[in-house]
């Protein structure tokens, strides 16, 4: 097993990616086999919900030691994925290998009978080209493969065949709600080695937090191409609104900044003017070239006064300002709602940034945050340096309000009694550790400032960890195999966020299979 413990921790290190490479050179030249040991099947058909034949594919409840593909195709299955809990595939992920094909990476549709596939139209889905294998409980298409979207064929597994106990057992034994709560996770090869070794959680720790440290290098790498073209007052304020766009609308929230940069702003919104009136000026502008505006949507006139009041403010705003503006606005239909809660909806993030820019000197979000770091530059206790970094920052996207939408999920909607954060707290930590920390870091390294990237590293190793993900709950299980050893060890975001990294590298990369992983091989060497 490799000693971690004597590389140094105070700054953002690069050892991750030294044990990735290394690692992965000496597995190359040993061209170890990939193969894992496997198991058979039987079963006989009676009326079951496709949730049941879920669980039995996620629990691996088979006989896999010769499983064939409905045409004939040796399988073995390495992983079967993790549980999607969204549109799309069943689970997302996979890892089989393919007699002719070798490993294939994918994602899975599970069904009761094959012929579901044409019923759910399935085969007239584009979303589901990704799927690398049909998994039925029972073949009625006479072992005639099914199409994708594209036209080709996709291997199908009939589990009936399989079984690893007869299926009347398996009714009675699986607990459908567990599985659905994501409660059971299939572990890796990293989890079997941690048992075997009795690999401590220190030493798992330390693993995890250099590869935390190397997904902020990598997203610094990012940011450093984006400063070669733009200063980091307009970088930082495009990347806080492509976080703001979640994963449906970060394209049209970094199309909206770059067609109203700050420059821009501060040409076409007086200065000398009230908070709320910079506030309303800011809206209409960023409302304005987003599109959004009632009189862009033909939206119908509103119901109560306040509304009435303040869509006249916004109108009357953007009216002034869109004759200065020789750039078309978006559209409506740029913007995506479908997924998102009404509390997440665009307007509402357009007026926190628009908020936000108000209250920060000449619109400058990066200025602002550059002043807290002055602030605590002579502070020597790490609890005051870790406690004012992440509250003042934070404090700029937590204690917005504005007096219509703090109050309202969208124009001319049913007001809230009680009034709504603009952007909450789970938000505000994606970007505090998503886009500042790798943003200033790349400013810190750039301007030689050792003492701002130390502080930085301290804040970002002793940050709690942020609310569990799909991909966080399923590396967690999958690595520690319960949820009590990995809140235990999983304790900070640095750690948190080299679950994700581990599940990029490896994972989720199609070149890869469990037993070529850093963590894995980190272990047996």
């Amino acid at each position: 097993m490799l000693n971690l413990d004597t590389y140094p921790a105070d700054y953002f290190s690069p050892v991750y990616q030294q044990l990735v490479s290394s690692l992965s050179a000496g597995r190359n030249n040993e061209g170890m086999n990939d193969g894992l040991p496997l198991r058979i099947l039987e079963g006989t058909e009676r009326l079951i919900k496709e949730e049941l034949v879920r669980c039995v594919w996620f629990g691996q409840h088979i006989k896999k030691g010769k499983l064939y593909t409905d045409d004939g195709l040796r399988l073995e299955v390495l992983s079967p994925g993790w549980w999607n809990s969204e549109g799309g595939p069943d689970f997302k992920h996979a890892e089989i290998l393919l007699e002719g094909k070798g490993l294939v990476k994918g994602d899975v549709e599970v069904h009761v009978f094959s012929s579901d596939w044409i019923r759910h139209q399935h085969d007239k889905q584009r979303s589901y080209d990704t799927v690398c294998l049909h998994v039925v409980m029972w073949s009625d298409n006479q072992g005639e493969s099914m199409k994708n979207y594209s036209g080709h064929f996709i291997p199908q597994l009939t589990l009936s065949k399989y079984l690893d106990a007869e299926l009347g057992d398996l009714v009675d034994v699986i607990d459908i709600e567990s599985y659905l709560k994501g409660r059971k996770v299939i572990p890796g090869h990293c989890h079997m080695e941690i048992q075997r070794q009795m690999v401590d959680g220190e030493w798992i720790g330390y693993f995890l937090d250099y590869a935390g440290d190397e997904r902020i290098l990598q997203k610094a790498k990012r940011y450093e191409r984006w400063v070669e073209t733009s200063p980091f007052e307009q970088v930082i304020y495009e990347a806080i609104m492509e976080s703001l766009g979640y994963k449906n609308n970060k394209e049209p929230f970094l199309m909206l900044a770059s067609r109203v940069p700050l420059e821009d702003i501060r040409h076409l919104t007086p200065q000398d003017v009230t908070i709320q009136k910079k506030k309303i000026d800011m809206q209409s502008l960023l409302l304005g070239m987003a599109g959004l505006l009632p009189q862009q949507r033909n939206l119908k006139p509103p119901a109560d006064n306040e509304t009435a009041a303040y869509i006249n403010d916004v109108e009357h705003a953007w009216d002034a300002v869109q004759k200065k503006i020789d750039r078309a606005s978006m559209t409506k239909d740029d913007w995506i709602y479908a997924g998102s809660r009404p509390a997440n909806f665009p307007e509402r993030r357009i007026a926190a940034i628009a908020n936000i820019l108000s209250e920060c000197s000449s619109h400058s979000i990066f200025q602002h945050i550059l002043s807290v770091f002055e602030k605590v530059e002579n502070y020597h206790e790490e609890h005051r340096i870790i406690k004012t970094l992440i509250d003042d920052i934070q404090s700029l996207f937590l204690d917005i309000y504005d007096p219509y939408w703090s109050h309202h999920y969208v124009l001319c909607g049913k007001k809230i009694t009680k009034p709504l954060k603009l952007i909450g707290k789970e938000r505000t930590s994606h970007i505090f550790i998503n886009v500042m920390i790798p943003l200033l870091l790349v400013y810190a390294r750039k301007h030689n400032n050792l003492k701002m990237e130390k502080m930085l590293h301290l804040v970002y190793k002793k940050y709690k960890p942020l609310p569990a993900t799909s991909v966080t709950a399923f590396m967690s299980n999958r690595i520690l195999g319960q949820i009590k050893a990995s809140e235990k060890i999983v304790n900070t975001a640095r750690r948190q966020q080299g679950l994700y990294q581990i599940f990029k590298d490896f994972c989720e990369n199609n070149n890869m299979s469990c037993n070529k992983c850093a963590l894995y091989l980190s272990m047996v060497t």
